[in-house]
């Protein structure tokens, strides 16, 4: 069944819109310039080429999403997480309890969206260490294996955790970075820009760097791991992914990983097709959430009396009105 696409029509005075293509194209500008000038002098990168070949028969994909209520009084979150095995008798789901998260009375937006993102990283975790059980020959998540900075002891622990059981079930365990924000590289050149863009401009697709990958001591986990990027297609839009490896994973299953991504991955999005499918599958979306909400509501209205149903009010009425 199709579904209408909401459109968003734009109202903006033309004078305004005018003003501010011209101050961003001329930023952009700016970046394109500063960046040219600073791989001018870059020193040599060669990257070493991952041939599409291997294929792992049984693997796992794990994701978890998030949308985030603005409530009359406070803001709460919907999180969940999911994991898509495939093997050769097919395809399998298995799941998480969602879990909601309110807005403690004194903190931050900013800080609440922080412990909702950490939230949803350790479930992802958490969910991907039960899939270990299932004992498929890879494991791949959607995000870090190396600490995000500022998440607490919670993620932490749930990293930790899930390493320690893929290395006692000898599990192949790999993390997909999609938008790396690191500068790993950059820091060692004395570059402003993230290792993503700078890899961009010397890395062929197919090609990974640095190889073998480089060990990484996590200070906040206590971990060693390794990472490498990875740049899957040669269109210079996509730039390179990170992938991040516990240390029991040798370099030979570390190839494998690398080659089965290359033999995976979406031709237009670079991304292999099971994290594109799982990230699909978990997805809380705007309109998804909108549905849900409004039939709570609906239910709950003939329950309750009408001078209580404030509480459960959006702030601006945005999925009543």
């Amino acid at each position: 069944m199709s579904e209408a696409i909401e459109s968003e029509e734009v109202k903006t005075y033309p004078e305004l819109v005018k003003l501010i293509r011209i101050k961003l194209e001329n930023y952009l500008q700016d970046k394109l310039s500063s960046f040219r000038d600073s791989i001018s002098s870059l020193p040599s990168i060669s990257g070493y080429r991952v041939e599409p070949r291997f294929w792992f028969r049984s693997m796992a994909a794990v994701d978890a999403g998030s949308f985030t209520i603005t409530m009359a009084e406070k803001h709460v979150s919907v999180i969940s997480a999911l994991a898509i095995l495939r093997s050769d008798s097919g395809f399998r789901r298995r799941i998480m309890s969602p879990m909601i998260i309110e807005q403690r009375r004194s903190e931050k937006d900013h800080d609440f969206m922080k412990r909702v993102d950490m939230c949803r990283e350790s479930l992802l975790m958490k969910l991907a260490e039960k899939i270990v059980d299932e004992k498929p020959e890879l494991i791949l998540v959607d995000g870090p294996l190396i600490s995000i900075p500022l998440f607490e002891e919670e993620y932490l622990d749930a990293v930790r955790s899930l390493i320690r059981r893929a290395q006692e079930e000898d599990v192949i365990l790999a993390g997909f970075v999609k938008r790396p924000q690191s500068e790993f590289i950059a820091s060692s050149l004395n570059l402003s820009f993230m290792d993503s863009v700078i890899l961009s401009s010397c890395l062929k697709g197919s090609e990974c760097y640095p190889w073998p990958a480089e060990e990484r001591l996590d200070d906040r986990a206590r971990l060693m791991l390794r990472y490498t990027y990875l740049k899957t297609s040669n269109d210079h839009r996509i730039l390179p992914f990170r992938i991040d490896f516990p240390s029991h994973v040798d370099e030979a299953d570390q190839l494998k990983v690398l080659s089965h991504i290359m033999a995976t991955c979406d031709p237009v999005k670079g991304v292999p097709a099971m994290l594109l499918m799982v990230d699909e599958e978990v997805k809380l979306s705007r309109r998804l959430i909108k549905d849900i909400y409004q039939e709570a509501v609906e239910r709950l209205m003939g329950r309750y009396p009408r001078n209580s149903w404030g509480a459960m009010m959006t702030r601006w009425g945005e999925f009543w009105l």
